[in-house]
């Protein structure tokens, strides 16, 4: 009883304290240049995120020939296609981590968007450091499991999505992540400069994107506030004193109003399910992820096993994140005239086509250039499907249970992830990298596509602010 006591005791202190913050913040005068400098910051955090998503798969080969073929590994060494696959498999147990993650996202919902936006840029610049000193393949799948537990939170989406107008979400959306993709030729450049075309030197390249990381969560912390759509519903759900929300919580458990502040992934997952639009969209979600791994992890490892050299790589990389940045700049324009959905369809269809040539081309061993070009077509393609599936899903949420709901996406998908993780892991035991790839992708990618055009409704214009004001409650 003591112990409930005392429990209840340190909530509520909390949320005073809470209260207080959010009400001074609430009444201070915004600096007149906030939102361009929030918009700046955010770039640079979208930049960081990028490459720690990417920079770990475009030294692929390097480090799994190192680590697997050069070096024994268990008590032996093994080709380099085992090695793959070998890593492919105990990486997925990093992916572990996702179960812990939608409940560490949740928490943006009820401690605010900004410490976590904090505690998030902080985790993804000590997974590479951790990668840079790694000497050996544990210590690396340490920094690899941090940095996988860190990037798929994107709190700075939720900033965006709920800072920016609604008439032009998308398009600031879309500029803000196609600087941040931009930003991705960092990785060929530091290639460049500090491997040349020795691919032993690959550690080398995590140290500067981790000292950048560092660097913006000091900005954050000092120069970021919470979001005004946040500050406003946190703000008068705690306006109502402890005591009494406690009590209407106790006198009305099976009452949609007693849910209807309830953070968390759980009733953020019954949410979803508690209509066939959010349903379907999910769903769609799920099935387009599985094909994730085949089309985001393996296209260094085919343009390797393929033939190209260390330094056709690298020009091949400088390409991919410029014909990237720039499709992801115009998807945002499109689905702000055209609607969130057209869009999604087009660029499925577009990251097959890609996906197509890209493999026939590392085959036929085209120009480097033009072989990133296809590289960046399917997968900033695949990136937009993927990402306007998730601004859809912020679009069809209220604000109290947004975050929360973003993270139960991110648990769900992870069905998605998983499927496609085990179909890569024994397709590349008896199938060219390359060839297991596109079988596995492709047919997700088409199947998803159909199912969110013929099921779900479109989200474009959507305002958040009011968002769910008349929505069935039981089901948050």
């Amino acid at each position: 009883m003591k112990n409930m006591e005392s429990k209840a005791l340190r909530a509520k202190r909390f949320e005073e304290k809470q209260l207080a913050r959010l009400t001074k913040s609430a009444q201070s005068n915004p600096w007149r240049y906030y939102f361009l400098l929030l918009l700046v910051i955010i770039a640079v955090v979208n930049i960081l995120d990028e490459i720690t998503s990417n920079l770990s798969v475009s030294v692929q080969s390097s480090f799994v020939t190192e680590f697997f073929v050069n070096k024994p590994f268990l008590g032996k060494t093994y080709t380099f296609e085992q090695g793959l696959s070998l890593h492919t498999s105990v990486s997925v147990l990093g992916y572990a981590l996702g179960a812990v993650t939608p409940f560490y996202k949740a928490l943006a919902d009820k401690w605010g968007r900004k410490p976590l936006f904090v505690i998030s840029t902080l985790g993804m610049a000590s997974g590479l450091l951790i990668i840079y000193f790694s000497p050996n393949y544990l210590v690396f799948l340490l920094g690899f499991a941090v940095i996988s537990f860190f990037i798929g939170h994107d709190i700075q989406i939720i900033y965006i999505l709920e800072e920016a107008p609604d008439r032009s979400r998308a398009a600031i959306y879309s500029v803000l992540k196609s600087l941040g993709i931009f930003g991705v030729v960092m990785i060929p450049v530091l290639r460049r400069i500090l491997m040349g075309d020795d691919a032993t030197l690959w550690r080398r390249i995590f140290l500067l994107p981790s000292l950048i990381g560092f660097a913006a969560a000091f900005l954050v912390l000092f120069l970021v506030k919470d979001t005004k759509v946040f500050i406003k519903e946190r703000t008068a759900y705690l306006s109502i004193p402890y005591e009494e929300r406690q009590a209407l919580k106790q006198r009305e458990k099976e009452s949609k109003k007693a849910h209807r502040n309830q953070s968390g992934v759980i009733n953020a997952v019954k949410y979803i399910f508690s209509s066939d639009d959010t349903k379907y969209l999910i769903l769609a979600n799920i099935i387009f992820d599985a094909g994730m791994p085949a089309i985001a992890l393996y296209f260094e490892s085919s343009m390797h096993i393929a033939g190209m050299t260390t330094a056709e790589i690298t020009k091949a990389l400088f390409v991919l994140p410029i014909v990237y940045a720039l499709l992801t700049f115009f998807s945002g324009f499109i689905a702000d005239t055209l609607g969130r959905r057209k869009t999604i369809l087009s660029a499925s269809v577009l990251s097959i086509t890609g996906f197509i040539l890209f493999a026939v081309g590392i085959n036929r061993l085209w120009n480097p250039y033009l072989i990133g070009g296809f590289c960046g077509l399917y997968q900033g393609c695949y990136w937009i499907g993927r990402d306007y599936m998730n601004i859809m899903m912020t679009e069809k949420v209220p604000t109290d249970i947004r975050a929360s709901a973003v993270g139960a996406v991110g648990m769900l998908t992870m069905i998605g992830l998983v499927v496609g993780y085990l179909l890569v892991i024994v397709g590349m035991l008896v199938l060219p990298v390359w060839l297991t790839c596109l079988v596995v992708a492709v047919p997700f990618i088409a199947c998803a596509a159909v199912m969110l055009k013929r099921k779900v409704k479109e989200t474009k214009g959507t305002d958040l602010n009011t968002l769910g004001e008349e929505t069935p409650v039981d089901a948050q």
